[in-house]
């Protein structure tokens, strides 16, 4: 099975596990939680860099680490650090709850945001859904 059907299928039944958890992706079991996740997250960060993965709230605003924690996972430790400092610049606790600071803040340094305020190694990243599926291969419960 090539990495696209894999992830096609892994992400479909993915997405129905985080459907019947409520869209709590911080509910869901590995391997399912980790796919929702980083299938999101890259979505995203893809259409727009790190500042549109900020812009919005996620369902049910859960910590902003476990985006960073299921990167990690994968084996993509350079875009789990650039969340990580990315979210230490916010300077507010929990900016995941916060989107009126986050936005601010945005706003604040959107001169700089070209690579110098955080690091969007993420963006564009092709590698992402190729460690994903590798992933994925190493999880025998995941079935697909």
């Amino acid at each position: 099975m090539t990495d696209d059907a894999l992830l096609d299928k892994a992400s479909e039944i993915a997405f129905k596990k985080l459907g019947e958890a409520g869209e709590r992706m911080e509910d869901l079991e590995d391997p399912y939680k980790t796919v929702a996740i980083i299938y999101s997250a890259q979505g995203v960060i893809d259409n727009g860099g790190m500042g549109y993965f900020f812009e919005n709230d996620w369902p049910n605003n859960p910590p902003y680490s476990v985006f960073a924690d299921a990167y990690e996972r994968i084996g993509r430790v350079d875009a789990a650090r650039a969340l990580r400092d990315a979210l230490k610049s916010f300077d507010v606790p929990n900016p995941e709850r916060n989107r009126k600071a986050r936005m601010e803040y945005m706003k604040a340094h959107q001169e700089r945001f070209n690579g110098m305020v955080w690091d969007d190694c993420v963006c564009g990243d092709k590698k992402v859904f190729a460690d994903l599926a590798h992933w994925v291969r190493s999880h025998p419960k995941f079935d697909p």
